[in-house]
């Protein structure tokens, strides 16, 4: 390794470890325990701070000298330096003014957070102790936040926050016995003495009493009786100062290739229509129905009451990872993952969350890989969708994909561990890469076409609709946040162009007003793997091989899509050499 290599290393390092120190919540998420105690400082001054941190990263790295770096090596470099930038261009729309909304914030991630410390030892459970104890504090800095916003007019819109009382209500008229915060304390732990375990939580009680409680209620009135009255009045996130180029930041953001609003609104429009065709097509001949209502309606006649229990959703996904998924997938893998996956129901503290999600495991196996799917809702739980979904979130989509670059040791700890979320500072950090992360999801759900896990047409059906509703999300999101869509706007086209019900859309409109950009990511990355695909195809022929392809764009950790074109390129030129 040269002096070169170990200069880039080292920095990419360090900037790792700067990152944990900044945000003890990322630190937990990714299995990494040090700073169980705390929370991430959300206050300006520590956005301030990273700023000035930033810039002299960047320094460090623009005077190391890459001339005799690896290509690998060299990859890492520009990635680094390219998330500084994506960083310092962010922190200028000062998006960590919105710290709460009905997705994020301290009334939805706190129990979420638990779920991923570890409570092993009498220290784990004092970090615990100590993180509680300083809850009312990051309270605090998002009441500032929030006041700031309103002087500075960087608020949200009314469908981004109108039920966060609510959730706020949930943590302090739960009661002791049943509330998330003193799960860890329920059940036996072998290196704890029962009469320990008991005073710790005692403390644990009284924290949440006496300091968390009425910090919650202050953020509650300040919420209800202050902040409401400073809503933003469009949706658009172009309605704010500079709005435009804040959109045009978010999609630089989650989609890592140069596109405008209008690009993405032509693409969505055009991948709509070719997808709208395709589900008519198997509608006729099924029976169907000629539009989208009709076939709506016949389809959930059909499948109304196939779950009687909350319990039976669970199973149903299970057998389809397990039994039905997993077999066939080695047709199209070299390697899969010896870190396992388990499949939960979504937490009632999350129930208006999306029908699934996944969270990366860890390294060391300590926390299994988690497919969490929201069966709460049984009267939306349809068997017809659940392959694509169970494909998207599990493997080879979400698990085979966090997986894989976990166990890619040699990268730089920044593009093996996966982001924790953290969207409404967004573009205030560093990329998430959810171009490809989600790409990758959408493109699992195309594979089961290709190994025939869709097992008639129904469920074929049920994969072009949740490909359908990706699609509507291109025109959606750009029409809210460029062309002053109102919601209902936003709600009908859904309700005209996908299968999905009223009440679904409902939702996910209320999530692409709160999170600009994001939704557009998965189409476009989905399209960029297919077009890289197609491209190795056509110039290897009959020397491609569908294992090592999926090899090189899973081993290579959380990247940009220009990034991911240059590995496959590189791939590509380097078996044309061995020819």
């Amino acid at each position: 390794m040269s002096s070169s290599d170990c200069a880039v290393l080292d920095l990419c390092e360090e900037v790792w470890q700067w990152q944990l120190r900044e945000s003890p919540e990322l630190g937990t998420f990714c299995g990494l325990h040090h700073n169980d105690d705390d929370w991430d400082d959300i206050s300006v001054e520590a956005f301030r701070r990273r700023e000035k941190d930033l810039q002299d990263f960047l320094k460090k790295g623009e005077r190391i000298d890459t001339s005799s770096c690896t290509p690998e090596v060299l990859h890492s470099y520009t990635l680094l330096l390219d998330n500084i930038k994506l960083y310092l261009q962010g922190l200028k729309f000062k998006s960590y003014l919105l710290p709460i909304n009905y997705m994020e914030g301290i009334q939805t991630e706190c129990d979420l957070m638990i779920s991923f410390m570890k409570f092993n030892t009498k220290e784990d459970f004092n970090k615990y102790i100590k993180r509680l104890e300083r809850l009312p504090h990051k309270v605090e800095q998002v009441l500032e936040a929030l006041r700031q916003g309103i002087q500075e007019d960087v608020v949200y819109h009314s469908a981004s926050v109108i039920d966060v009382p609510r959730q706020i209500n949930l943590i302090v008229t739960t009661p002791f016995e049943k509330h998330g915060f003193l799960m860890p304390f329920r059940g036996k732990l072998p290196e704890i003495e029962k009469a320990e375990l008991d005073q710790l939580r005692l403390k644990a009680e009284e924290i949440l009493r006496l300091k968390i409680v009425p910090s919650c209620l202050k953020l509650k009135y300040f919420m209800e009786n202050v902040y409401f009255k400073h809503l933003r009045p469009k949706e658009g996130i172009n309605s704010l100062k500079d709005g435009d180029l804040w959109y045009q930041q978010c999609l630089n953001f989650y989609l890592s290739c140069s596109m405008t609003p209008q690009e993405v609104h032509e693409l969505g429009l055009k991948e709509v229509d070719r997808i709208e065709k395709r589900i008519l097509e198997l509608a006729e001949i099924e029976g169907l129905g000629r539009t989208f209502q009709e076939i709506s309606a016949a389809i959930i006649r059909r499948q109304r009451n196939s779950f009687s229990t909350p319990d039976e959703v669970v199973d149903y996904i299970r057998n389809l990872c397990y039994n039905i998924i997993r077999p066939k997938i080695t047709q199209n893998f070299k390697n899969l993952s010896d870190i396992p996956m388990i499949i939960k129901p979504v937490p009632e503290s999350r129930k208006s969350s999306p029908i699934a999600y996944y969270y990366n495991g860890t390294p060391d196996g300590s926390r299994e890989g988690c497919f969490y799917i929201n069966n709460h809702h049984l009267e939306e739980c349809y068997p017809f969708q659940l392959t694509a979904v169970a494909l998207h979130e599990g493997e080879p989509g979400h698990h085979l994909q966090g997986t894989m670059a976990l166990s890619a040791k040699k990268l730089p700890n920044f593009r093996r561990y996966s982001d924790n979320g953290k969207y409404s500072i967004i573009p205030a950090k560093f990329s998430s890469n959810t171009a490809y992360m989600e790409g990758w999801g959408l493109y699992a759900e195309y594979l089961g076409e290709e190994l025939n896990l869709y097992q008639n047409n129904l469920e074929l059906i049920g994969r072009y609709s949740c490909e359908s509703l990706r699609a509507a999300r291109l025109v959606v999101d750009s029409g809210l946040h460029a062309f002053g869509w109102s919601r209902e706007q936003a709600i009908q086209f859904m309700v005209d162009h996908t299968l999905t019900s009223r009440s679904e859309v409902t939702k996910e409109v209320d999530r692409y007003i709160t999170i600009p950009g994001q939704a557009c990511a998965y189409k476009v990355g989905e399209i960029k793997i297919r077009e890289l695909r197609q491209k190795a195809e056509l110039r290897l022929g009959n020397k491609f091989e569908i294992k090592e392809f999926h090899h090189q764009i899973l081993s290579c950790g959380r990247i940009p899509l220009r990034t991911l074109e240059k590995i496959v390129d590189d791939y590509i030129c380097e078996v044309e050499s061995k020819c």
